[in-house]
């Protein structure tokens, strides 16, 4: 017989006390990290309860019971259960009020973790501010037009009638350099899965000989999808290939053909490489526009700390 997950209300001396002294302990932690980070410090408003000189606001009672895990909802629901979360909450307040008062606030380490706590917070607002600011920009940068899937589907149409797969490996290089003398190599005969255990900085493939798989289009970026699937026979070997990440020597290991796809069955795939298109379109403008400016000197090696932050 399955256990069920419904909280048992026990009263004083019952022998289901513990699930009310679990309810306590449960609601304690979860209080004091939603107080924290929820805002519980707020004291205007109608009065609910009061210990020292914590108070408990109705509004702050009611968020803190409006964040309480969907498993405690309904038991939150009824008058038993609001009284226990509030019992539960004024037995924080009581810890705090305690605490204070003999000063646990002032201690150094104390401080030193709030401090911390601050600067994380801090840091975290601004993360998310600048998200919400640049997720506003990027929605309108995106907008698709009515017919702008339609008429991509059309575009590549025999892609998706007649799709297909391909398998390749590939040997990843750092300079061109470095990728003509492994081309050399292969083109005297030396074995490509060997070469690319030992040379190519691509790690999690060399390991595997440089195999990637099967892939289809619009899976990795353009330069190496067009190298990869311009490849006709099986062992061909491209030319070197440079993307953003290197200089990439490919060989054709497969291939094979899959069922045709109608434009629903591709629509959300479309629409995600249309919007993919128009934003790095856009990036490459204002990339343009606003020059960044950075110092590769300390990229390539640790970042000293100061004084401060070694404090």
């Amino acid at each position: 017989m399955k256990k069920s997950w419904k909280l048992e209300v026990a009263t004083e001396g019952s022998p289901r006390g513990r699930s009310w002294k679990w309810f306590l302990i449960f609601n304690f932690t979860f209080l004091i990290f939603n107080c924290f980070f929820l805002g519980c410090s707020k004291k205007s408003g109608r009065i609910l309860a009061q210990v020292g000189s914590e108070k408990i606001t109705v509004e702050e009672f009611e968020k803190a019971v409006e964040n309480a895990p969907y498993t405690l909802q309904e038991y939150l629901s009824t008058d038993i259960g609001r009284k226990q979360y509030l019992d539960a909450m004024l037995k924080e307040k009581t810890v705090l009020v305690s605490a204070k008062s003999q000063g646990i606030q002032k201690r150094p380490a104390v401080k030193k973790q709030l401090s911390e706590i601050e600067k994380r917070l801090k840091d975290n607002y601004e993360k998310l501010k600048n998200e919400i600011i640049m997720n506003e920009l990027l929605k309108e940068k995106v907008v698709l037009g009515d017919s702008e899937v339609k008429d991509y589907y059309e575009k590549h149409k025999e892609e998706f009638e007649k799709p297909t797969e391909i398998k390749v490996s590939h040997i990843l290089l750092s300079t061109e350099e470095d990728a003509k003398k492994i081309t050399e190599k292969i083109k005297k005969g030396e074995d490509f899965a060997k070469l690319a255990k030992e040379n190519s900085i691509d790690k999690m493939t060399a390991l595997k000989g440089g195999d990637l798989g099967f892939f289809g289009r619009r899976q990795y970026v353009k330069e190496f999808e067009e190298a990869a699937f311009n490849l006709k026979k099986i062992g061909d070997i491209s030319d070197i290939t440079k993307t953003p990440l290197g200089y990439h020597i490919i060989k054709l290991t497969g291939r094979k053909q899959l069922k045709s796809q109608k434009l629903d069955d591709v629509e959300t795939e479309i629409k995600q490489v249309i919007q993919k298109e128009k934003l790095d379109k856009w990036l490459d403008e204002i990339s343009k526009k606003y020059k960044a400016k950075i110092n590769y000197e300390l990229l390539t090696k640790p970042v000293e700390k100061t004084e401060q932050e070694k404090k």
